[in-house]
Formats: structure tokens, sequence, C-alpha cells
């Protein structure tokens, strides 16, 4: 069994809660093949597009979680992924965004919501836990 020590190393919680929110993505995808298919046709992307996220989000998911040889590179490829699904996500709808900003500043009860309010707490946490550094 590996120890990952979270106090010593707090960012060790946040490449595993990474790596189980794209784990997670990819399951569910493949779980629901119809809200994957929705998601891509409204970000006008093609459905064809589906079958390479799933393999990027379980694979890449599974393997932040090993944190292999490859670890670097594969949050990069992440970092890469999210920069072009928030790009694309403003393209399609930016004046939709704009006009629903006040959903920010209210917490509702949805999985959306938690999952937002969890990943505050858990950076806030980081960054209590992290040991001040001396100059």
């Amino acid at each position: 069994m590996i120890s990952v020590n979270f106090k010593k190393s707090p960012e060790n919680l946040l490449r595993i809660l990474i790596a189980l929110t794209f784990l997670s993505a990819g399951i569910f995808r493949v779980i629901n093949p119809s809200f994957a298919s929705l998601e891509l046709k409204n970000l006008y992307l093609p459905a064809f597009f589906s079958l390479p996220l799933i393999f990027l989000e379980i694979g890449g998911g599974a393997y932040l979680l090993t944190r292999g040889k490859y670890y670097r590179q594969v949050l990069l490829i992440f970092i890469i992924f999210l920069i072009f699904a928030l790009t694309n996500a403003l393209r399609v709808d930016f004046a939709g965004l704009v006009k629903n900003v006040s959903e920010l500043f209210v917490f509702n009860l949805t999985p959306t919501d938690f999952f937002l309010h969890f990943v505050l707490l858990v950076v806030l946490l980081f960054l209590f836990l992290k040991k001040k550094k001396t100059i």
C-alpha cells in the first residue's frame, strides 16, 4: 500500500483530487454517452471527440494517481485541454455566461456548486497547511 502524507506534501491531495475528477468525468461519459454527446453538440464539437476525451480523462486521471515518469507532461496535457475547453465555451456562449454571472455568488445545492466549494476548501487547507518559507 502506498502511503501519502498530506501534511508534509499537501500538493498530493490536490493531485489526487484532480485525478479523481478526471477519472470520474471519463467514467461518467462511458456510463452516460448521451450526456457526453449532448455536451459536445452544445460546444459545437464533433461527436467523434467523445472517445478520445474518455481515454484522456480516464487514462490521464489514472496516471496522475500513480505520479509516474511522465507526470508533468500529463499535467501539461490537462492544462492545454482545459484552456481549450474554457476558450471554446467562451466562444460558444460568452453572452450567456455574462448574463448568468450572479450564479457565482449564490450557493445552490447542485453537484457543481458543492464540488466548487469543496475544491475551494481544499485549496484553502493547502494554503493553510503549507509551511511558511523564511526569507
